[in-house]
């Protein structure tokens, strides 16, 4: 990856490779590279070596893409930590992992003992939620990334003269796979934000002549209601990081006059499935495979083979988990429609209610069938001797009111699938990755 982006230097040291959205100043090849090696110079002389964990904790920066130029400098492995995290969430990872060093926004690197975890060529370790509750790490090669850029960039024609509007953050796969992978190997630009206001979004896109806008569904339902005016020049809209509500497909498409196009993927395989055609939502489907990617649909569950498919887990500083060789089975139950995926649940969703099991995306297929429905989740809240009970909480128009929905899946579901709990809300509370806080449901009333 290093070679490559110094090539991509030496063929254009002037070239842009980062737009700050909020000043306008733009950093070249040349500039990135030679902050980079500075940041190399002060980690080494901290004492960091190859093979050891470098934690980056930064909002979307230049000191960013310069951080991870600089451990791929060293031979060093990057953590990122959400820009969000707590110092509490923090220092819990650095332990957790062994981390050796840590940059972080507004203070100098600083290098901590810590017993290195050791793997050739491991590059990126992206963090996930174990299921004791602490972190677990997916162990990410140099060659996962370049196979998984090389994927996307093939499957969404992201070229090294398009323009990306880099809002999502990089610390996060999707952010890192689409915006910072595409700049290093391909030299494709971003103009960098961390800022969701939908109307910030439209002017900075058409300010720069963006062409390419990989965005998270919430900041597309908030453009279709809250943005002013039409973009000039964005050639592809790309939604990922959580479902796409068909509602919010067909509402942007009316509003703007072009489709987006669902990205499926996930942390352990990189991107999946890509809609080459664009509505793929109101298909009730997201696409078919990438590029260098092929599907395993055998069984219930999505199986992954492709180069892009990480190492293993991570479980704690001492405990490596590999996977199968290039292959990932994924959570996800699937169904295949007209050679494109449909999602139709995860495992680990199913409600359990009285012994029998409800997969929530059917009852939220049924629910979004309601006019003036514009977003729903079902999922289950406890409910003693029974185990759960079917919930779902909805945002819509004022006219729907809780005995509505419960009548309308009454006469489309089987008694034990019709929600018990129905909750009205303003919106859906998500995180910084456009993923619902189930936890924040179950809480609302």
């Amino acid at each position: 990856m290093l070679e490559r982006f110094k090539s991509l230097v030496i063929n254009d040291p002037r070239a842009a490779a980062l737009i700050d959205g909020a000043t306008g100043d733009v950093t070249s090849r040349s500039a990135l590279l030679h902050r980079a090696e500075a940041l190399a110079v002060e980690l080494a002389e901290t004492g960091m070596r190859e093979g050891e964990l470098l934690a980056l904790q930064l909002p979307n920066s230049v000191e960013f893409v310069a951080a991870f130029l600089a451990a791929l400098l060293l031979r060093l492995i990057v953590v990122p930590i959400d820009r969000d995290a707590s110092a509490a969430e923090v220092a819990t990872i650095l332990g957790h992992f062994g981390v050796r060093g840590l940059i972080a926004a507004n203070q100098k690197p600083y290098v901590r003992a810590a017993n290195p975890f050791l793997l050739q060529d491991a590059r990126l370790i992206k963090l996930t939620s174990g299921s004791t509750g602490a972190p677990k790490g997916i162990v990410t090669t140099e060659a996962n990334l370049i196979a998984d850029c090389e994927n996307i960039c093939a499957t969404m024609d992201i070229r090294p003269d398009d323009l990306n509007l880099g809002a999502i953050p990089f610390s996060h796969s999707y952010g890192f796979s689409n915006l910072v992978t595409p700049l290093v190997l391909q030299g494709t630009p971003v103009v960098f934000s961390n800022d969701y206001l939908p109307q910030a979004m439209v002017e900075m896109a058409n300010r720069y002549r963006c062409t390419v806008a990989p965005l998270i569904p919430m900041v597309f339902a908030h453009l279709t209601t809250a943005a002013h005016g039409s973009f000039a020049s964005v050639r592809t809209f790309i939604s990922a990081g959580a479902p796409l509500p068909p509602s919010t497909s067909r509402r942007f498409r009316e509003r703007f006059g072009i489709d987006i196009h669902s990205f499926y993927g996930c942390s352990e395989c990189g991107g999946i499935t890509y809609d080459r055609r664009g509505g793929a939502a109101e298909r009730g489907t997201v696409g078919p495979a990438l590029e260098g990617v092929d599907l395993l649909t055998a069984g219930a569950r999505l199986g992954v083979r492709s180069g892009s498919v990480a190492a293993g887990y991570l479980v704690d500083a001492l405990t490596f988990q590999p996977f199968a060789d290039g292959t990932f089975t994924t959570d996800d139950l699937v169904e295949v429609r007209d050679g494109e995926i449909a999602l139709t649940g995860r495992t680990g969703d199913l409600i359990n209610t009285a012994g029998k099991k409800v997969n929530p995306r059917e009852v939220e297929a049924v629910i979004l069938q309601i006019e003036g429905v514009r977003e729903a989740k079902v999922y289950g809240e406890p409910a003693g001797a029974r185990g759960e009970v079917v919930a779902a909480a909805i945002v819509a128009q004022p006219h729907i009111t809780r005995e509505l929905v419960r009548e309308f899946c009454r006469a489309r579901l089987s008694l034990h699938k019709v929600p018990r709990i129905v909750k009205i809300i303003d919106e859906m509370p998500v995180d910084e990755r456009g993923k619902i806080k189930r936890a924040v449901l179950a809480t609302l009333s």
